[in-house]
């Protein structure tokens, strides 16, 4: 100490410098290395749980969207119809047995043809007499759609009509279209109507080898399809559901197939089972959000994946569905047995076949959800989150992870670019050093501790130096330059806050957030969504009596009264323009029941001009036209941009709104379609559509005139 005093003022400033320097060199260092290091983590597991959560929202969202659909399915007419008439025609044919050639070229197909592939994808060895159907029936219609189908093996589906001459083809044609079509948009693998007394598979729209055979006794007796039947068998509840988990379906040749039943009733009497064949890809689909991982922020080796009670894969794997052979590779260093692999590969899929007993997936199975460090299937260290995924019964365990050296990837950067700074910095400091230690002194101090807090984001400082210098004039540049600082972050606070508040009165919450995000040219298509325009009559008369103030007034007290019963029941308002008012339902939240809330909304419209007209004794009226179909949606400008909605829906419900009559709801035949039963429909006039030529329009009412429109509504 008593030779640090004996320096001079320069000295010891230029020691303090060189000291200071240094060590705030290595504690920056240290700092933002485990800074880095913690927000690079933190980054990455919100990632992940990102990625879980949305994932098992979705998967969720799909299962019980397919229950739904099997539900309102199960109550159809054309099911009912199906059940009943396949019934009838399959009795009969057990009195039509085939010729002694037909048996054997039937048994030739199981020979050549099911069991060949069969045996690839299953232990032991399957031979044919047992899978062979057990009754004249099931012979019969196997035989006629199966064996003698023309179409190639994947492609039975296709046929429509046997052209057997019997009762059972007739009704065949006359149902299996519709029921392929529902199969085929929907992603069914297969459709199944089944006799709930008999245990009779009547009907199926793929044709495979369970097509015709008992659920009871037949050959696939003990399959998760005859699990569907006896859990459906067992309930009397007409709204009954119930998923059954995936496992190997030998039918599909030993694939994954997982099933969703439903009971049938024809009124009060229980007569069948519906029940979808579920296919494993479009779990494939919802889990790598269709293989586009890097586009979703998984980055190069992040993924998502379902694994079973059983710990066997429910969904794949990314590195199979990127390089299978470097997967099977993987898989042998792994220790996997080579018939493990060998039947990964006939399959060409490892779901059911390869087991995942990991730290996540079992913690996940134990009911848990959290994130993790540890190793997975391919003894790669990765960062995890991981949640389970309840699904009726049973729950799947539901993990999505990313290696770490990827993870941490930035990290090392982060190392390696501070050892070189360092390495640079630490020379030309020293030298800055020795230049400013002759020129600096206690003032400086002051502005080294206000720029350190400036820097921290510490806005509200001031240095207060009371020399004429060129130190004094810093100072007062750089508290003008604090105080510059500080007015613009708070405007610029108040900006985005203004901006956010004013994009989301233009935009709906989706569509701002992915404008805010980046997204430049938004569009998207929506398949089905229902859209009502409506006109105010007579406002215009109204409104010639009254001040600019007292019309715009008025005419704001009605929107704002169509916007909160919009609100009320789930409805979206597009835009109004003038006189007239257009709404969309099913667009930004997906609703199953989109055409019936639009109807509601419509019918309380008419309420609530009722209830205006008393108030200011006017007398306005409405025209509603109400339409279903698919729309493209998107933001239109770049400058001053809208929210629009296009397509032939949008013109279709523009066009329907007007007729003679006024204060009625009128709609197209895919309302009258969607929501026949549920109305009084009553015909109108035929309406000239542009490029569509004359349409069919009813009008919709109650059918119960005691409901009043508006009230004693609960939309959810």
């Amino acid at each position: 100490m008593s030779f640090f005093n004996q320096l001079s003022l320069q000295s010891k400033i230029l020691t303090m410098l060189v000291l200071a320097t240094l060590l705030s060199i290595l504690l920056t260092g240290i700092l933002s290395y485990y800074t880095g290091e913690t927000s690079l983590k933190e980054t990455a597991i919100n990632q992940l749980v990102s990625a879980r959560t949305g994932k098992a929202d979705e998967i969720e969202s799909y299962f019980k969207f397919t229950e739904n659909h099997v539900l309102t399915m199960s109550e159809a007419t054309m099911v009912i119809d199906a059940i009943k008439g396949f019934k009838n025609v399959y009795q009969k044919l057990d009195s039509t047995p085939l010729k002694p050639e037909q048996k054997q070229n039937l048994l030739e197909y199981y020979r050549k043809k099911f069991i060949p592939r069969l045996a690839r994808n299953v232990s032991g060895n399957p031979i044919a007499e047992t899978y062979y159907p057990n009754t004249p029936a099931a012979e019969y219609l196997q035989y006629h759609y199966i064996a003698a189908n023309p179409n190639p093996l994947r492609e039975k589906y296709k046929l429509d009509n046997a052209k057997d001459g019997s009762e059972y083809s007739t009704l065949h044609q006359k149902y299996h279209s519709r029921f392929r079509n529902i199969a085929d948009k929907m992603g069914y693998y297969d459709i199944f109507l089944v006799d709930i007394d008999t245990g009779t598979v009547l009907y199926t729209t793929q044709k495979e080898v369970d097509f015709g055979t008992n659920l009871k006794l037949g050959p696939y007796a003990g399959s998760n399809l005859a699990q569907a039947y006896q859990q459906t068998l067992q309930s009397r509840d007409p709204y009954f559901v119930k998923t059954i988990d995936f496992a190997s379906y030998r039918p599909t040749y030993g694939k994954p197939s997982g099933f969703i039943t439903t009971t049938v009733f024809d009124g009060d009497n229980f007569i069948g089972a519906l029940i979808f064949q579920l296919s494993s890809e479009r779990i494939n689909q919802v889990m790598t959000s269709h293989q586009k991982w890097e586009e979703v922020g998984l980055g190069e080796t992040g993924e998502t994946y379902l694994i079973g009670q059983d710990f066997l894969l429910r969904s794949a794997p990314r590195l199979f569905l990127e390089n299978a052979e470097k997967y099977y590779e993987t898989l042998t260093k792994n220790n996997i047995p080579l018939e493990e692999v060998r039947q990964i590969q006939n399959l060409e899929s490892p779901l059911l076949v390869q087991k995942v007993e990991t730290e996540a997936v079992k913690r996940a199975l134990n009911g848990e959800t959290g994130t993790a460090l540890y190793s997975d299937y391919r003894q790669v260290p990765v960062l995890g989150a991981f949640a389970p995924v309840e699904l009726g019964d049973f729950k799947w365990a539901l993990v999505a992870k990313q290696d770490q050296k990827e993870v941490f990837k930035g990290v090392r950067d982060l190392f390696n670019r501070l050892m070189a700074s360092t390495a640079i910095l630490i020379p030309l400091f020293t030298l800055g050093a020795i230049f400013f230690a002759r020129l600096l002194a206690h003032p400086i101090n002051k502005l080294i501790a206000a720029t350190k807090k400036l820097t921290a984001g510490e806005t509200d400082v001031q240095v207060k130096i009371n020399s004429k210098d060129e130190i004094g004039e810093l100072a007062d540049s750089f508290n003008q330059m604090a105080l510059m600082i500080r007015s613009k972050e708070e405007m610029v606070t108040q900006k985005i806050a203004e901006n956010e508040r004013l994009l989301l009165n233009i935009l709906p919450a989706p569509i701002a957030k992915r404008l805010q995000s980046g997204e430049q040219d938004i569009a998207d298509s929506f398949p089905n969504v229902t859209v009502l325009f409506v006109e105010i009559e007579g406002f215009n008369e109204l409104s010639r009596d009254l001040s600019p103030d007292q019309a715009v007034t008025l005419l704001n007290e009605l929107v704002s009264n169509f916007d909160e019963t919009a609100e009320l029941y789930g409805v979206e308002k597009l835009k109004t323009i003038g006189e007239s008012y257009l709404a969309v339902c099913g667009l930004s939240v997906p609703r199953v029941d989109h055409a019936k809330r639009m109807v509601d909304f419509a019918q309380a419209l008419l309420k609530t001009i009722r209830r205006f007209n008393q108030k200011q004794n006017a007398n306005l009226n409405l025209d509603i036209g109400i339409h279903s179909g698919p729309v493209v949606a998107g933001i239109v400008g770049k400058t001053k941009f809208i929210y629009e909605l296009w397509g032939e829906t949008m013109t279709v419900a523009k066009a329907i709104h007007s007729t003679p009559e006024q204060n009625i709801i009128q709609v197209s035949q895919s309302v009258y379609n969607a929501l026949q039963g549920l109305y009084y429909f009553e015909p109108l006039k035929e309406v000239e559509v542009k490029g569509k030529g004359k349409i069919s329009v009813w009008s919709v009412h109650p059918l119960d005139s005691s409901l009043v429109l508006g009230e004693n509504v609960e939309v959810k």
